[in-house]
């Protein structure tokens, strides 16, 4: 079986080719990154879990991450039967790991739509990873006929989606995140399999050395991945669940439909909404409500 470092090296050779090519001092240099981006405490995270099932993967990093949040609403979530949660994506992986430990405890049927290079590093969480391809130029009918083959059999087992319809993370302007376009299918899928959707708004950011990175060349942002999903411990989130919105309520033309949740979604996002302020968003919460 490959080692955990063979599986997330690749990863990051996709990402920054740069890093890897062969020219005198690239060694240091690549050295430097790997201890500025926390690639063997990943490496050491990975090895610890490789054998473990996706739940507990997911109980394991959310404990970890999940020190500083905040959450409101989650009695709207429903307890039983099939829908769809749409929200926001300030962060990345994180994203995903804190939505899973504040509600799984309510619906440990949760599946996630994500990139599938996480099935890369960690097969076994194909039970909780529906594989999406977001870069359009990459997509394939093959690849669109599994992940609605895999919403046909989630919805008919009862279960409770989380899809980022972005695709991509918020992009920073100025001291604000702005949320990316939505893409239609979230909504299609609404209508499609009867889903009530319940908007879910994220209110959180990365570190100082990822937007930095990201203004400086967008490979060294996204070799970031993992050092910005384990460096969440240290900083807040705010989680605010809205109430469910019937699937019929969705309107039939899929872009029509995504702006009115898309907005939903937004619009729960306080003060700040539709935007998450960065600097707000460095303070510590005083305390956790479990709303």
């Amino acid at each position: 079986m490959t080692e955990i470092r063979d599986r997330i090296t690749p990863l990051i050779v996709e990402r920054a080719p740069w890093m890897y090519r062969p020219v005198p001092g690239m060694r240091y240099i690549r050295g430097l990154m790997h201890l500025a981006l926390a690639y063997d405490k990943t490496v050491a995270i990975g090895e610890s879990l490789e054998h473990a099932t996706s739940q507990q993967i997911m109980d394991t990093m959310g404990e970890r991450l999940a020190k500083l949040v905040t959450v409101f609403g989650l009695s709207h979530i429903p307890t039983r039967g099939p829908a769809l949660i749409v929200a926001n994506h300030p962060t990345g992986i994180a994203d995903g790991i804190i939505l899973w430990h504040l509600i799984s405890r309510v619906r440990p049927d949760l599946y996630f739509f994500a990139n599938s290079d996480i099935l890369r590093v960690m097969p076994q969480m194909i039970d909780m990873i529906c594989p999406v391809e977001w870069r359009m130029d990459k997509r394939s009918r093959e690849k669109t006929r599994e992940t609605m083959q895999y919403v046909r059999e989630a919805t008919a087992a009862d279960r409770l989606g989380v899809i980022f319809p972005s695709g991509r993370l918020a992009k920073r302007v100025g001291l604000k995140l702005h949320e990316r376009e939505w893409m239609p299918s979230a909504a299609m899928l609404a209508r499609k399999f009867d889903l009530p959707v319940i908007p879910v708004n994220l209110q959180a950011r990365n570190s100082s050395l990822f937007y930095l990175f990201d203004k400086l060349h967008p490979t060294l942002r996204d070799v970031t991945l993992f050092h910005e999903t384990l460096n969440k411990d240290r900083q807040p989130y705010r989680v605010t669940i809205g109430e469910p919105i019937p699937a019929d309520q969705i309107d039939r033309n899929s872009e029509d439909g995504i702006e009115m949740l898309k907005k939903a979604t937004l619009d729960l996002g306080g003060v700040d909404a539709p935007n998450v302020s960065l600097l707000r968003m460095s303070r510590h919460p005083l305390s956790k409500s479990w709303g």
